[in-house]
């Protein structure tokens, strides 16, 4: 196992990954993490979530010692406390609002722009509570389309809309999670992999000593850029694949699991 202790920072998509099924981080995981910080490995949150939701999820002490990739890249924080903000295109954004409020499903409709939630509905909240974590500010389709946009969200969208989105696949990075329930929208070269890899330059880290931990399809650009990939016992289906390594579930501490063979045993 020598070759492990050439990783030096460490990746962790947030749930069904480092959190278990009851949204908790383990005792036992988290003091896998510290005892590898304090070995000097650097250590990332990514995660689709906004910030307010990550953390009210994760200890201070945790937090106080992670770098944070929200929004699947679009929304970043690094260790000193500088933040990244990428936005999709006014002009897209807008339209793809038009297309959903032509289609009638204003309801499904949401937008993440540095951790504020917006929405022309209230029944985007009721209707997908576990996704959301505070209710979303409700503004007029005008004014919706004004605001940067640093990931558009449709729950359960129509054929019609999605394949509308999908014709703006120059421009845009689409990624559908949660069994094909949610589909998550931002700007093209937005992704997990190029905010980790963004900060991991900046501190000489390659991306081949980064070792990347996932469950979902918004995991794979990771597992691809990273030198190691660890997918979850409880991994959608085929990412496995990808993998240069399986887990045990969330639910039995696979996170820490690994850690604890690579460096702490």
């Amino acid at each position: 196992m020598n070759h492990f202790r050439s990783i030096r920072a460490l990746v962790f998509d947030l749930d069904g990954t480092l959190l278990n099924s009851r949204k908790k981080l383990s005792e036992r995981t988290q003091n896998a993490l510290l005892r590898c910080g304090q070995l000097g490995i650097a250590l990332f949150i990514a995660t689709a979530r906004p910030p307010r939701s990550v953390k009210a999820l994760l200890p201070s002490i945790i937090m106080k010692n992670v770098s944070a990739v929200y929004y699947n890249g679009a929304y970043c924080r690094d260790l000193s406390g500088n933040t990244s903000s990428f936005t999709i295109s006014p002009a897209i954004a807008a339209k793809i609002i038009t297309q959903v409020c032509r289609n009638k499903e204003q309801d499904k409709l949401s937008i993440e722009s540095e951790d504020v939630l917006y929405a022309l509905s209230n029944a985007v909240y009721e209707q997908n509570r576990k996704h959301m974590f505070v209710p979303p500010t409700i503004v007029s389709e005008k004014r919706l389309a004004s605001i940067p946009a640093n990931k558009l969200l449709l729950f359960h969208c129509s054929t019609e809309t999605k394949h509308y989105i999908m014709n703006f696949g120059a421009q845009l990075s689409v990624v559908e999670t949660d069994a094909g329930e949610l589909l998550q929208i931002m700007e093209k070269q937005i992704s997990k992999a190029s905010a980790v890899s963004a900060i991991c330059q900046k501190h000489a880290i390659s991306m081949r000593q980064v070792a990347a931990f996932g469950d979902d399809w918004n995991d794979l650009d990771l597992f691809k850029a990273c030198g190691y990939s660890v997918a979850m016992g409880n991994a959608t289906p085929g990412l496995e694949k990808d993998a240069t390594m399986r887990t045990g579930t969330n639910d039995e501490d696979g996170v820490a699991q690994i850690l604890e063979k690579w460096f702490l045993n």
